[in-house]
């Protein structure tokens, strides 16, 4: 019984780890197309995503200090 257990769940690491490279593979694809060129110094390796370092930073929102 314990064996069983184990070897489910080390299948079920397996498929979630692959699944995660894969996804982000796809999408570390899907953003050098659409910059239309290599992006791999400036993608964020934990989001697969190179926007969050421009488009969508803090520094870009005005944002007052008595707003806060």
């Amino acid at each position: 019984m314990e064996g069983l257990v184990l070897l489910i769940g080390g299948v079920l690491a397996f498929v979630a780890s692959t699944w995660y490279y894969a996804s982000s593979g796809k999408r570390i694809t899907d953003e050098e197309k659409a910059a239309g060129r290599d992006l791999t110094y400036e993608i964020n390796p934990f989001t697969g995503s190179a926007k969050d370092t421009k488009e969508e930073s803090i520094t870009n929102y005005k944002i007052n200090i008595r707003d806060l």
